[in-house]
């Protein structure tokens, strides 16, 4: 993944894809009573996309592989992200689950394996949605009959860690104080700690320029003040910053372009002549003619 080219929403996957930051975020976050369970040095990536009888596609954020401790076969982790508060989220982890399941059948296993969900929230206020599959029920005395339904999802909600637990999270530290005060906090007030950060837990480049790019784009967007307040704040990382704050331009002229081009399209402007005017491609104005 391209960490300037990714969604607003996907910072995380940027840390969490990483299986290295990823074993450090699980063991952080689960009981010490489940990590016992697993052998943390088998983690690894699993599918996310899973396919229906319908034929119909969902997806789930992040799926981890690991090995049950004493070689007793795999299990799954699935991680969820989540800004807002939703009403059926449970339901719709189940269904991920049970995709993760048949999927591990058909390849061939006899067995149904664990898969342990979990609910990465990165919303301001507190999460007050319904975290056991009994709660999306209408009728819950009837269903509690005829499921088990009683264990509650994992919730990492970052509202409800202090700062100064946050900050002790090592390299997953400045992924989730960036994404708990990107809304919160003025840039003056954040990009310190952000900077203090990766000194004291340092990451790769690509994972320095996301931060920052998620700090423009979501922040407060991208002017000379933005970029000349970032160098000032931390000038050993100029090199960082113009590259996020080059890509954040280039990416607005883009969507102009776009915008532009959709509007001469709405007056049968020719296509050749929206080329000319816009430097799209042909593909893309052949695109933007069909939606």
């Amino acid at each position: 993944m391209n960490a300037l080219s990714m969604p607003h929403d996907a910072l995380f996957k940027l840390f969490l894809m990483d299986v290295e930051f990823a074993r450090e975020f699980l063991q952080i976050h689960l009981s010490n009573s489940l990590q016992q369970e697993f052998d943390f040095n088998t983690l690894s990536l699993a599918p996310g996309a899973f396919v229906e009888d319908n034929l119909s596609q969902h997806y789930s954020d992040i799926v981890y592989s690991i090995q049950v401790i004493n070689g007793q076969g795999l299990a799954y982790i699935l991680l969820e992200h989540e800004s807002t508060v939703g009403q059926l989220t449970p339901f719709k982890l189940w269904r991920y689950q049970s995709a993760i399941m048949k999927q591990h059948l058909n390849q061939g296993h006899a067995l149904l394996p664990v898969v342990l969900p979990l609910i990465f929230y990165r919303g301001t206020g507190p999460y007050k949605g319904p975290l056991c599959l009994l709660e999306c029920f209408r009728h819950k005395s009837i269903a509690q009959k005829i499921f088990a339904l009683t264990n509650s999802i994992q919730l990492i909600a970052l509202s409800a860690i202090p700062d100064e637990v946050l900050i002790t999270h090592k390299r997953c530290a400045v992924m989730s104080l960036a994404q708990k005060y990107i809304h919160r906090w003025d840039l003056k007030q954040l990009a310190p700690k952000i900077f203090e950060l990766f000194e004291r837990y340092p990451i790769s480049v690509e994972k320095r320029n996301g931060i920052l790019y998620y700090l423009a784009k979501e922040g407060r967007g991208i002017d000379k003040q933005f970029v000349q307040s970032m160098i000032n704040i931390a000038p050993h990382y100029r090199e960082n910053i113009m590259s996020a704050a080059q890509y954040l331009i280039e990416e607005g002229r883009q969507e102009a372009a776009l915008e532009i081009a959709k509007k001469l399209l709405a007056c049968n402007i020719k296509p050749d002549l929206i080329k000319q005017a816009t430097q799209l491609s042909d593909d893309k104005i052949k695109e933007l003619s069909c939606q």
